[in-house]
């Protein structure tokens, strides 16, 4: 990752920081708030079937779920709607959301503005260098600080996908 003289962000695929998270979600930082001067921040996200966020707000963050893989179902308050590749979602700040993948494996860009969530998922992710390991153990305790942290509030466990998933 790098800055241009300019102030033009770069970010090439061999040196971004790959975290896991929950599940068997794994997160590439694209663009932080390091490259963008806080403004916005862009995120290649990986799932698989069952991991499912917990309800949570970004209070004064706007973020955007893009499918380029598989299925999610999305909650914003006490709505659901189902994405496909190709399919996005806008979720305005201070909007209680969550999502789940619902196919055998799924890959979304998250983009958030402006570009707090890419620190918390830096400050509660576990770095990871060359292959993703089978299994990890993730520090819920370390996801909660790092949301309050990040002007983010967990609200409620992850939302239940339906049974035929």
């Amino acid at each position: 990752m790098s800055i241009l003289p300019s102030g033009v962000g770069v970010s090439h695929a061999q040196d971004r920081r790959r975290l896991l998270w929950v599940g068997k979600t794994t997160f590439d930082l694209v663009l932080d708030a390091s490259q963008t001067q806080g403004s916005i921040a862009l995120l290649d996200q990986w799932g698989e079937q069952g991991d499912v966020t917990p309800m949570h707000i970004h209070h004064g963050e706007a973020e955007i779920f893009y499918v380029l893989q598989g299925s999610i179902l999305a909650w914003a308050g006490d709505e659901r709607v189902s994405l496909a590749s190709g399919g996005a979602v806008y979720l305005p700040p201070d909007q209680p959301h969550a999502f789940g993948v619902t196919s055998p494996t799924a890959r979304l860009i998250s983009v958030t503005a402006p570009a707090g969530f890419a620190g918390f998922v830096q400050a509660a992710g576990i770095p990871v260098n060359g292959e993703v390991p089978a299994t990890w153990e993730f520090d819920m305790g370390a996801l909660m600080s790092a949301a309050a942290d990040h002007d983010i509030d967990i609200v409620g466990p992850p939302p239940a996908l339906p049974d035929d998933v």
